[in-house]
């Protein structure tokens, strides 16, 4: 839970300084997050597939050569940052459907959520070969939820109501 507070910060100090230090408007940054999805979708998908296959693989031969280290040190990182990047993923979604009335996963958005979930996965299941005791379940779950909280929220919820 720690880590969902973390990144909620990190994430409304990226809006603040976009937003009001800055002065970027919601348009110019929505457009410039949308294309560059657009036109970084084969990179993320193959980024995703190769992460999927390689990551548990390397596990497997690598605790069996008493090399774990590399692939955990690896795995630990890809977790995080994958972490980081659906939950910025998520309140970006909301920011910019309360701001704009847009929709950021409509826009390649569950593509690049689809990459993203395929790199947690595979990174924490490479962290369950090595390490029987590593917490998947309190890595995966508070993601999960604001992203289907973001996801309902925008997809069902406010555009019901009119907001």
């Amino acid at each position: 839970m720690l880590v969902l507070i973390k990144d909620f910060a990190l994430t409304a100090l990226v809006i603040i300084l976009n937003h009001w230090i800055y002065g970027i408007e919601d348009t110019i940054a929505y457009d410039f997050i949308a294309n560059h999805i657009i036109k970084s979708k084969n990179l993320f998908i193959a980024a995703g597939i190769v992460a999927s296959i390689v990551l548990p693989l390397s596990s497997s031969m690598f605790e069996s050569l008493g090399l774990y280290r590399i692939t955990y040190g690896i795995s630990k990182i890809l977790t995080r940052v994958s972490q980081f990047m659906m939950n910025f993923l998520a309140i970006l979604n909301i920011v910019f459907y309360s701001a704009l009335g847009r929709n950021l996963m409509r826009d390649k958005g569950y593509l690049l959520l689809f990459s993203l979930a395929l790199i947690l996965g595979s990174s924490c299941w490479s962290l369950r070969i090595i390490d029987f005791n590593h917490p998947t379940q309190n890595v995966v779950l508070p993601v999960s939820v604001l992203t289907l909280l973001s996801i309902i929220l925008v997809e069902f919820i406010w555009p019901f109501y009119g907001f």
